[in-house]
């Protein structure tokens, strides 16, 4: 029972599990620095943001193994191994209606092709200023699947190197908008004047195995898992209903075995979901996880729960990302490592930092602080069997 990363159990240098830093939010630091940083700190890991590493160089085996090899070495330079690949920005634009919102994640031809749109005097409609042409949409998708089937290539060959399997860890966006219809008003019509009208949640799961079917594929192939971080603009929305729906779906387009769930309680607990009860429902199909922390604001506020159209991190709002294990942080982290042994989860846990009030590289600092007084081994029986005469 429960998710194995690696055959036998590997400890971290300071607490049960090996704990790994999310990438994505450390950009602005260069990656040698930060690597060190990872090294002199004490992470055991990290895990990689794929839209800052060159793809191109896995679009066959051959590329991807020789790129692989230049990874896990500056890894092992530092005494650091690679836990996960991140794909979050791609798989966000494959799943997505195409729009300015996606495109700021692609390069190359989709962004050249949108320059070109704009050169020649066009301009989105005014009631659509994300708007993209179709030709500009085809490339966002192409540009981004391609990309997702890189990076599987790529967490066959780095999990090779390290004897372990890499999961890759994303977001398959919100296919048909289906995210706009979290509020049932105006209620979604079944038919008008006679004629039917598609259930928009069920087209959104029929587009999301189409779009994803050939990086489904890639895992099957090279034995690599595709694991949703369940989230709000995602078709899975940070709750245990919908990561339902979708597993479910998933699995009857014939993609069991490869879909599953990167853990990360921090879109749960605001919702008022709880992430052990998440944990209990799918932990056979969590193959690698999360710690991040949440303010989650119990007295009124001027933005409420939803924002009140104010950016993530603003003052004013219901719940902020803070740093794990801060005094601000409304999950327990000590339970969600708790829980992940109960439901046998074997491999590395990977801090991601996001804290508009403090400085990132106290901040990681901190919360592997925190983490570790948290990550204890697992129990080795129950200790009423241990009172004996």
């Amino acid at each position: 029972m429960g998710y194995q990363q690696t055959s036998q159990h590997r400890p971290g240098k300071s607490s049960y599990h090996q704990i790994g830093l999310v990438r994505g939010q450390f950009g602005d630091i260069p990656e040698d620095q930060w690597l060190d940083y990872l090294a002199e700190t004490g992470f055991d890991g990290w895990e990689e943001a794929t839209w800052e590493l060159d793809l191109s160089k896995c679009r066959d085996d051959a590329g991807a193994e020789a790129y692989a090899k230049e990874r896990v070495e500056k890894a092992k330079s530092r005494g650091l191994e690679i836990f996960t690949l991140a794909t979050h920005l791609q798989g966000q634009a494959l799943g997505d209606e195409p729009s300015a919102k996606t495109l700021q994640f692609c390069g190359g031809e989709a962004i050249e092709a949108y320059a070109s749109w704009r050169a020649a005097g066009s301009e989105p409609p005014r009631t659509d200023p994300y708007f993209v042409p179709e030709e500009v949409g085809k490339l966002i998708h192409s540009q981004a699947q391609a990309d997702l089937i890189a990076a599987v290539r790529l967490a066959h060959y780095v999990g090779k190197l390290q004897d372990r399997k890499v999961p890759v860890p994303g977001f398959v966006g919100s296919p048909a908008n289906c995210w706009s219809h979290f509020f049932e008003f105006p209620p979604r019509p079944s038919s008008i004047a006679g004629h039917a009208i598609a259930e928009v949640l069920d087209v959104s799961l029929e587009l999301l195995a189409e779009r994803f079917g050939p990086v489904f594929d890639a895992c099957k192939k090279y034995g690599v898992t595709y694991d949703l971080e369940c989230h709000p603009s995602e078709r899975a929305m940070g709750d245990i209903e919908s990561a339902g729906d979708y597993l479910r779906a998933m699995e009857k387009a014939g993609f069991a075995g490869v879909v599953g769930f990167n853990f990360d309680p921090s879109h749960m607990l605001w919702q008022n979901v709880s992430p052990i009860e998440f944990i209990r429902e799918y932990g056979d199909v969590i193959h690698c996880a999360h710690i991040k922390g949440v303010q989650v604001v119990k007295d009124p506020v001027r933005a409420g729960l939803l924002g009140g159209h104010r950016p993530m991190g603003h003052r004013l709002n219901g719940w902020n990302f803070v740093t794990p294990g801060s005094g601000r942080d409304s999950i327990n982290i000590e339970e969600c490592l708790v829980e992940l042994n109960r439901a046998g989860f074997s491999g590395a846990v990977s801090i991601e930092w996001e804290d508009n009030d403090a400085y990132k590289l106290d901040g990681g600092r901190a919360a592997l602080a925190n983490v570790h007084r948290s990550d204890l081994p697992p129990s080795t029986g129950r200790h009423d069997d241990t009172l004996k005469a």
